[in-house]
């Protein structure tokens, strides 16, 4: 039978590697993390062949003759690699994958992390509008579950009614 101290160390490790990034140690490895979204976003064509870890919010799947081309919002991420829930983006970009994803599934307002190589600029008529997407391929996408209106955090009950949330 185990003690009780080593019944709360074996609890503590699970529940912090449940709540851990989702995106795998190798990968991040990989990962220009001096890159900021801004820089990339300046100039994708100067960070050709970069690997960034970026995340957002899907605006847009086209299915296209071999390859499937997401264009999503930029979001900053959380402690966990998942795109946070806020009105703050400094832009879009396009995620191209290699084959079919359903847009039904990869639908509009869906969360996505993607760890990619950047290729470059992709310049589309946004509105009346030219946009200069940056352009990545990904190697690792992570689509989040549909949204409840909750994103984890701290929640520190004060009076009746009343919180003060920690951690967004």
């Amino acid at each position: 039978m185990l003690k009780k101290g080593t019944l709360i160390i074996l609890f503590m490790v699970l529940l912090l590697t449940a709540c851990g990034p989702v995106v795998p140690q190798a990968m991040r490895k990989e990962v220009d993390g001096s890159l900021s979204f801004e820089e990339l976003f300046r100039d994708p064509e100067a960070h050709k062949g970069k690997v960034v870890l970026l995340g957002g919010e899907i605006i847009e799947t086209k299915n296209l003759r071999e390859e499937t081309q997401i264009e999503v919002l930029q979001r900053p991420l959380a402690y966990d690699d998942s795109p946070r829930i806020t009105d703050e983006s400094k832009g879009r970009f396009l995620i191209l994958h290699s084959g079919f994803l359903d847009g039904a599934v990869y639908q509009k307002g869906r969360r996505i992390t993607v760890v990619a190589t950047v290729r470059g600029r992709k310049v589309l008529p946004l509105g009346e509008r030219e946009y200069a997407y940056p352009l990545v391929v990904d190697q690792f996408l992570h689509l989040w579950p549909r949204r409840s209106g909750y994103e984890p955090g701290w929640t520190i009950g004060v009076g009746i009614g009343g919180t003060i949330e920690i951690g967004k």
